[in-house]
């Protein structure tokens, strides 16, 4: 009994140790973009940063698709089909994302929709986003699964200092059209080409046989998996899909600014944990252990360290909005308080990542996140028509967020056989401790006259 305790407490004291390597990547990642953003946002401005949103939210969704739900299968297959699944799932990415990018073309020209850009570029710029992108999963599902974090660690650093240098130095250099995209797009190839090092050489595959074994050993994951990538892809991008239709290119920029700042203690803390507690969960199912008790006690912990942290956003994401990036950029201050309070519900639900995946129980993630597409259109129109405001689209979108947020995890603490209640209760305490600290600090800020 005593080993077994010392073995479990070695294993927690591993994954610490991977969740903290994964973390100082993403630290340092995240402050090569937090020293870079003030000057990139003072050369390129609100549209240029509005029309990559805009691209990359249609590459997202591209995306979401482009691997037929198999990219996860890859952290739960038997060891010996690895690099057959590997290369199928390259190869269908590859197809997808080309065949994806012409027909987005070919819609934009007959809608007579404005890109931007001329054909080639458009194309281009669109493949190589789409396929890096799902590439990238691939990548961080296959190295996850090894627990090679020490090569994972690097790749926010790689991106965030490649993007940077090369969007400010075309930026510098008069390239104030195209340097922004450039940036990012060489940033997403030099990270890939990092990670693609560590994995199977032979990247791709015509074999029928492979694609038929592959398909049949995983066909769960394409018929469960796909639908809730895709669903919740269109999810994740539809803001930035209306915001755009609805109230232009100019405030999608501020919008794309602030999605940015608040993904910040997702990205520093919330990813690594997810990584980790993804490739637990499976080996625990794996092992035939229950999840309920472990699930829980990771959400508590991620709920107590993002309080304070979303507190001061909520508090003063104006105020460093306008210090940071200049007080052009102030709307985007006023929509990171706004948005802070889901953005807090999120960085939790990151940090379990795969947890529905692991329980087999995609399709209540399914019907979650129909439920938001439904209640975040439904947001935003009213805040347009009923009250020509997006401030009030983004706050009816921010709650209905978090509401459906908490009754997901109450059914899905049910299904793990686990007290909903004890979740329900600690949710409700620490959001509300959030909000009385924010509401705390923007008083002191006010009686200071800041």
């Amino acid at each position: 009994m005593m080993f077994h305790r010392i073995r479990e407490n070695l294993k927690l004291s591993g994954n610490k140790k991977n969740v903290a390597k994964l973390s100082i990547g993403t630290i340092l990642g995240q402050g090569s973009y937090f020293v870079t953003l003030p000057i990139i946002t003072r050369i390129y401005g609100v549209e240029i940063i509005g029309t990559w949103a805009l691209l990359i939210s249609i590459a997202t969704v591209i995306q979401a698709f482009s691997d037929f739900g198999l990219t996860n299968a890859i952290m739960v297959d038997e060891e010996g089909n690895l690099e057959e699944s590997y290369r199928v799932i390259t190869t269908i990415i590859f197809v997808v994302s080309a065949l994806g990018s012409f027909v987005v073309l070919i819609s934009f020209k007959l809608f007579g929709s404005k890109i931007g850009f001329g054909d080639s570029i458009f194309i281009a710029i669109l493949f190589v986003s789409v396929f890096t992108l799902q590439q990238t999963q691939v990548c961080y599902t296959w190295l996850n699964r090894k627990a090679q974090y020490d090569v994972l660690m690097k790749n926010p650093l790689i991106h965030g200092c490649v993007y940077g240098a090369i969007a400010i130095g075309l930026g510098m250099l008069g390239f104030t059209s195209y340097g922004y995209y450039i940036g990012q797009v060489v940033g997403r190839i030099i990270t890939l080409l990092h990670m693609k090092r560590y994995l199977s050489r032979r990247m791709f595959t015509f074999n029928k046989e492979e694609f038929i074994r592959v398909f049949q050993k995983n066909k769960r994951f394409i018929i469960y998996q796909l639908p809730v990538n895709v669903i919740g892809s269109f999810k994740g991008q539809l803001p930035v899909l209306l915001i755009k239709g609805l109230w232009g290119t100019e405030i999608l920029g501020y919008y794309a600014i602030t999605i940015r700042l608040l993904q910040l203690p997702s990205s520093l803390l919330g990813a690594a944990i997810g990584r980790v507690f993804f490739r637990t969960t499976a080996s625990m199912k794996r092992q035939g252990k229950a999840l309920g008790e472990y699930v829980y006690n990771n959400l508590v912990r991620s709920m107590k360290i993002s309080v304070v942290p979303m507190a001061l956003i909520m508090a003063y994401g104006d105020i460093a909005a306008v210090i940071l990036l200049g007080h052009e950029w102030k709307m985007a201050g006023d929509f990171v308080r706004i948005l802070a309070l889901q953005y807090y519900f999120n960085f939790i639900m990151i940090t379990v990542q795969g947890l529905s995946i692991t329980l087999d129980k995609q399709k209540y993630a399914m019907i979650s996140i129909i439920a938001q597409i439904i209640t975040s259109a439904s947001a935003l129109l009213v805040g347009k028509f009923a009250f020509g405001s997006v401030y009030y689209g983004l706050f009816f979108m921010a709650v209905s967020f978090v509401v459906i947020n908490i009754v997901f995890f109450c059914i899905i603490f049910k299904v793990m056989n686990f007290s909903w209640r004890k979740y329900l209760r600690n949710v409700l305490v620490n959001a509300g401790l959030m909000l009385g600290l924010a509401g705390l600090l923007r008083y002191g800020c006010n009686v200071l006259g800041i």
